[in-house]
């Protein structure tokens, strides 16, 4: 049989049934019609190649329709195709799909979309209808795998929708390369923040300022009630547990205890710029709620930190609140809250005053250096892997592009030999 050669008769055996004769004709799209009759069976079957998004290029199952007809084979699910096969006097409706022609299941294989139609609802079949519907189907099937068309039948099938999956399969491709873009770019800053890491680690550590005995007085002032008065303030340490950080010990009116500050240790800059203050002798913890010589504020014992993206903007009265915390309470009293921000604001201040406070954040970047290079780099994998991805789904993704376009009719490629994906 050619593609030119349309109708033929030919006879399918049916182990332990017998044998039906059927006239085989090929159709457009790719599709063989099969006009059956069998013992308790008569009908139309249609073999159609499927072809469907992200599958083959050339399309490797086949679905059996009953009935006659070239439509898709869902538009006719509550409506009786013509010539719908009558297989023990029932007439099927619906059709089967995901049948491999060169791997045919052995055992039960008829789909939810086979089904008895009576006025518009579907009826199970029974056993025997289902097994001799089954044993007709895999002799269609297994006729139509040795056509010599077989494959002329398969890029018919395909080029119905070759232009469509194409398209799909060009968007996927343009998604990914974008992908690919945005990957590149982020391994690039990614490695240059790894070099400016190994620089700051290679730096020769600046001098820093031991504490200073000698206590000094600063200014506390609210934004609506004006000064507070002034609070006494003496550097417990300098640099220790906590590096390029300040440890005060600050007495004044209804303020007694610890505050810690440093550069802002949260932040993912090589040198931290912005600021941080926890309440109490911070140790080398990073995440501390409760510390040693916590501050009390109006006799309320203080907890946890506030902390700056940058040093900029802060001022003797801004900013307004830092959200002082109290334990096993929440947010500490009003009061409480609008004291405990003016003596911040007056320390962190005090701190970006320091003379050696270039050697300070210098410090705290070559402490943070291996913890945020430990990050890059396991970002930097992350970042790898993920783009050798993306550049094999653009590459595949526009090889199926061209694949696909070679089978629209009338394209420059269309007789090239295509390869199944």
């Amino acid at each position: 049989m050619t593609v030119r050669h349309l109708t033929e008769r030919v006879e399918l055996p049916l182990p332990g049934i017998g044998s039906a004769s059927a006239r085989v004709t090929i159709l457009e799209r790719g599709r063989v019609r099969y006009v059956v009759r069998a013992p308790h069976v008569h009908g139309t079957f249609v073999v159609v190649p499927e072809h469907i998004a992200n599958g083959p290029i050339l399309p490797a199952t086949v679905a059996v329709q009953f009935g006659d007809g070239m439509e898709p084979l869902g538009d006719f699910y509550r409506e009786h195709r013509p010539d719908e096969p009558v297989v023990h006097g029932v007439r099927v409706h619906g059709w089967t799909g995901h049948l491999y022609p060169d791997d045919l299941p052995t055992g039960w294989f008829l789909g939810r979309y086979a089904a008895g139609l009576r006025n518009g609802i579907h009826h199970e079949l029974t056993r025997g209808t289902e097994r001799r519907t089954e044993a007709v189907i895999l002799a269609i099937v297994t006729h139509w795998r040795s056509l010599p068309v077989r494959r002329a039948l398969m890029r018919t099938a395909a080029r119905e929708k070759a232009a469509e999956y194409a398209e799909h399969d060009g968007n996927r491709a343009t998604a990914a390369e974008a992908q690919v873009v945005e990957l590149e770019q982020a391994a690039r800053a990614v490695r240059r923040r790894l070099c400016a890491l190994a620089g700051i680690l290679r730096r020769r550590p600046r001098l820093v300022q031991w504490p200073d005995p000698e206590p000094v007085q600063l200014r506390i002032e609210d934004p609506r009630r004006g000064p507070l008065g002034q609070i006494t303030v003496r550097e417990v340490a300098v640099n220790a547990e906590v590096a390029g950080s300040v440890v005060y010990e600050v007495t004044g009116p209804r303020v007694s205890g610890r505050f810690t500050v440093g550069p802002n240790r949260y932040r993912t800059e090589p040198i931290p710029q912005g600021i941080w203050v926890a309440y109490g002798h911070a140790s080398g913890a990073y995440y501390e709620h409760e510390r040693a010589h916590a501050p009390v504020v109006n006799g309320v014992r203080l907890c946890g930190q506030w902390d700056q993206d940058t040093s900029a903007g802060i001022t003797p009265t801004a900013p307004d609140t830092i959200g002082a915390q109290v334990p096993s309470r929440g947010s500490a009293p009003y009061a409480t809250e609008r004291r405990t921000a003016a003596v911040v604001r007056a320390l962190a201040l005090h701190y970006l005053r320091r003379k050696d406070l270039a050697a300070l954040r210098l410090a705290a970047a070559q402490a943070n250096v291996p913890t945020m290079r430990a990050d890059a780099r396991r970002s930097l994998r992350e970042v790898t892997q993920q783009l050798a991805i993306e550049e094999r789904n653009a590459r595949r993704h526009r090889a199926r592009e061209r694949e696909l376009l070679s089978l629209v009719p009338g394209s420059p490629r269309e007789d090239l030999p295509v390869e199944a994906a």
